[in-house]
């Protein structure tokens, strides 16, 4: 996929380490690709748990 925007991002060194060894071992082709998928995950991450939120919201609802 062609990157439509490029940005400059500043990662600490264990980060640097980490995505450079995901790319050697071959999960992945490049450092921004681990980065997409990360924000990936983090926005999967949030999404669930807003629906855990409105889950037990309406949990609550149902109880009162």
């Amino acid at each position: 996929m062609a990157a439509k925007h490029f940005r400059h991002i500043a990662l600490t060194e264990p980060l640097i380490a980490y995505a450079e060894a995901q790319v050697a071992k071959g999960e992945y082709t490049s450092i921004s690709e681990v980065v997409r998928t990360a924000l990936r995950l983090l926005m999967e991450r949030e999404a669930a748990k807003a629906h855990r939120g409105t889950a037990n919201a309406e949990v609550a609802r149902d109880r009162a």
